[in-house]
């Protein structure tokens, strides 16, 4: 027969200050996937098929090119 553990004792928490050997890396991306979607059109072709509605205050292309 088991013993069951609260949960909070089963976690392994760590604080911030355990973790000294983190570093982090920028990714550069970003602005070359905004740049090739600009050279490509791909806002403007997305609105061509999508279509615009005046009310909108960001089209579905630049949404797209938003999250891309």
């Amino acid at each position: 027969m088991s013993t069951s553990i609260p949960y909070m004792m089963r976690a392994n928490l760590l604080s911030p200050l355990d973790y000294v050997d983190y570093t982090s890396k920028s990714l550069d991306h970003l602005g070359i996937v905004a740049t090739v979607c600009k050279e490509i059109g791909l806002a403007d072709e997305i609105d061509r098929i999508v279509g615009v509605d005046p009310r909108q205050k960001v089209t579905c292309g630049e949404a797209v090119v938003a999250i891309a």
